[in-house]
């Protein structure tokens, strides 16, 4: 997809926001298993990212942001239509209560009135509608997991098609080896996507990963 460094680079910050396109970051992290100078451009992006994030938060004055309010509302309304806004919001206000008042009294009449004419329940359990169900794996893409007896559990979006929309990592040691193999995995397995009411719909669902050692 993408023609060489330079412009892999370029989407550097995306890849670590998670913001890049399944393809992009399929070809991304291909580009990286076999080009050290990329790997280590990376590096340095991921702990200027780990640094930008450790900054702590400035909080600002209440005496500041009041004032930063006033000047938002003051610009707000300074234009002809924001005037209208305000005279309409202040001549209507003192009536909307008694309006309030008077329609919540006509509800509670109407629910009593109603209430008395409601048939008995049926005995009979309702049957529901629809339920909505999570997507599942139809055909899982082989794989090899060279990695410790720890399990990987990785979180896989799926569009209502049954495609796969990436996958982000929860837990286990990452490693663009890993995640070379997870992309074999994820983008060449059949999903059954989620449904709600009978219609295919996005969802998401966990998959763990251990490696299995048989000695015999």
């Amino acid at each position: 997809m993408f023609e060489g460094c330079v412009e892999i680079r370029t989407h550097y910050s995306d890849y670590l926001d998670g913001l890049c396109d399944p393809q992009a970051m399929k070809s991304i992290r291909f580009h990286l298993s076999y080009c050290g100078s990329c790997r280590r451009e990376l590096e340095t992006w991921e702990t200027m990212h780990a640094d930008l994030r450790s900054l702590p938060r400035l909080q600002v004055p209440p005496e500041l942001a009041l004032r930063l309010r006033v000047e938002a509302s003051r610009a707000l309304h300074r234009n002809l239509l924001g005037q209208v806004r305000v005279w309409m919001d202040n001549v209507l206000q003192p009536v909307l209560l008694p309006a309030s008042g008077g329609v919540l009294a006509a509800i509670v009449c109407f629910c009593l009135i109603m209430g008395s004419l409601v048939v008995p329940a049926s005995k009979t359990p309702d049957v529901p509608l629809g339920s909505p169900t999570p997507p599942a794996v139809l055909e899982l893409a082989p794989i090899d997991l060279n990695t410790p007896d720890a399990p990987v559990i990785v979180v896989v979006p799926v569009d209502a098609g049954g495609r796969a929309m990436g996958y982000r990592v929860l837990s286990g040691k990452s490693s663009p080896e890993l995640l070379h193999q997870l992309d074999r995995v994820i983008y060449f397995s059949n999903f059954q996507p989620a449904t709600w009411f009978g219609r295919p719909t996005y969802g998401q669902f966990v998959l763990s990963l251990r490696r299995i050692t048989v000695r015999g």
